[in-house]
């Protein structure tokens, strides 16, 4: 008769969990549907006010600022497309203020006036010429650079929708040019070419050459976008990154409400872009007959910095959103991670076998004695890499050049604090190491008498 055996319960074993429990850990999906909701709504929030906070920042550094926006047009004036538009309209101001050929006829005997027209001609290509070189000149740079100071304030008022009363439908966002015709014709008469001096008192009362950098339609198209971007500028740099990690925040599965935020600010990038691009059209179209040209040298230049700072924000999250995705948990991240860490053991290996040759050994213990040294000490180098980004900064104030220099500050940083905390690993001796191999070894074999 087999002794029955009693079991008793283990206190240390892992108790079953009843239904009940399992219940009360996996927490009742139901009460997560508010925060799912507000989480959702707040990352689309946040992609619909990534493109007119970016917007903003552009508007604070470029048009409410009067130097930033006179360096943002100042390549304009060097642009042989610009000088040849203005070369050439203010030779047809001066042409069209003066009936040239019938003047020239009339100064010429009745068997001679066949030749007004050529000699019209001549006369007009060489005031083109004359006209070129003066606004290819250090004297139509400064000319441009102080009509746009006065630009700077009409553009600000119009795209805010509180034009100021000194403003006119004619005059605005429009460079008055006419002296550049006045100068020429000095330059003329010293030349021996007088025949415009008449119009020089005229001209200096009137402004009879005038560039419009945009149109009344025009500006209407970008009115309410810009007005929007420029009033609400304050509140639009500080609420927008708010609703981003406020998402983060209120979420139940933060990391995956991150990448998404990411993933949000990068379709609000491309919204940007696109609307850029659609806008550009529009803004060329308007343009007058023959000025198509111009107009698109003026909005590519006016919008440089602004493409800028989308493409640099573009990539930021772009980086943001594939960091998270990696150190995520589904499938194709846990396999790739695998394949990245099957990947640097083959490296280590080839590194191994690499360190046997004597060349590379020689180079690897120089940089590992470099890296020591800077280790040892950091905070010179840290001193160094702040001062050059201080100089980087101040050099470039672009939204895009700062950003990227505060991304490669912080890269430097972060391989400073590396290469500090190897150093000061590698300079402790390790309790586990055996004795060098320069200590003999003690032995304690015994011998046995014979």
């Amino acid at each position: 008769m087999s002794d029955q055996i009693e079991l008793k319960p283990d206190p240390g074993a892992p108790q079953v969990p009843s239904p009940s429990s399992e219940a009360a850990t996996q927490g009742n999906p139901a009460r997560h549907i508010p925060r799912r909701i507000l989480t959702w709504f707040l990352v689309v929030l946040f992609a619909l006010l990534t493109p007119i906070a970016l917007t903003s920042a552009w508007a604070v550094k470029t048009l409410t600022n009067t130097e930033r926006y006179v360096n943002t047009m100042q390549p304009l004036a060097k642009d042989p497309v610009i000088q040849a538009y203005v070369a050439t309209k203010a030779t047809n101001t001066l042409f069209d203020e003066l009936n040239v050929q019938k003047k020239i006829a009339n100064t010429l005997p009745s068997g001679g006036k066949f030749i007004a027209a050529p000699l019209t001609a001549q006369l007009k290509t060489f005031t083109d010429k004359q006209m070129l070189k003066l606004v290819s000149s250090t004297w139509f740079s400064n000319l441009w650079a102080r009509e746009n100071r006065f630009t700077q304030s009409e553009a600000l008022a119009i795209l805010t929708g509180k034009p100021a009363p000194t403003v006119t439908k004619a005059r605005q966002l429009a460079i008055d040019l006419t002296p550049t015709v006045i100068k020429a014709i000095d330059t003329l008469d010293s030349k021996g070419v007088t025949i415009f001096n008449p119009l020089k008192k005229r001209l200096e009362t009137n402004q009879s050459l005038t560039l419009q950098l945009a149109s009344n339609q025009q500006l209407k198209q970008a009115q309410t976008f810009f007005s929007i971007a420029i009033n609400a500028r304050v509140a639009l740099l500080i609420i927008t990154p708010l609703i981003g990690l406020a998402a983060i925040a209120v979420s139940v599965r933060r990391r995956r409400t991150a990448f998404r935020v990411a993933i949000a600010g990068a379709i609000g990038c491309l919204i940007l872009s696109i609307g850029l691009t659609i806008a550009k059209q529009f803004f060329i179209n308007a343009a007058p007959t023959g000025a198509h040209l111009v107009a698109n040298r003026i909005i590519t230049i006016l919008l440089r910095y602004l493409n800028s700072s989308v493409h640099v924000a573009l990539a930021i999250f772009v980086i943001a959103a594939a960091v998270l995705w990696v150190i995520g948990d589904t499938e194709w991240a846990i396999a790739l991670r695998s394949a990245i860490a099957g990947g640097s053991k083959q490296v280590g290996s080839a590194i191994d076998q690499a360190r046997k040759s004597e060349t590379v050994a020689k180079v690897i213990a120089w940089f590992q004695r470099s890296g020591r040294y800077v280790g040892s000490k950091p905070v010179p180098f840290r001193w160094i890499g702040i001062v050059v980004a201080a100089i980087l900064v101040l050099r470039d104030r672009t939204i895009a050049g700062v950003l990227w220099t505060l991304f490669l500050l912080a890269i430097y940083q972060l391989a400073i604090f590396l290469l500090e905390r190897w150093a000061n690993r590698s300079g402790k001796p390790s309790l586990e190491s055996g004795p060098s191999d320069d200590t003999p070894a003690v032995s304690s074999t015994s011998e046995t008498a014979s």
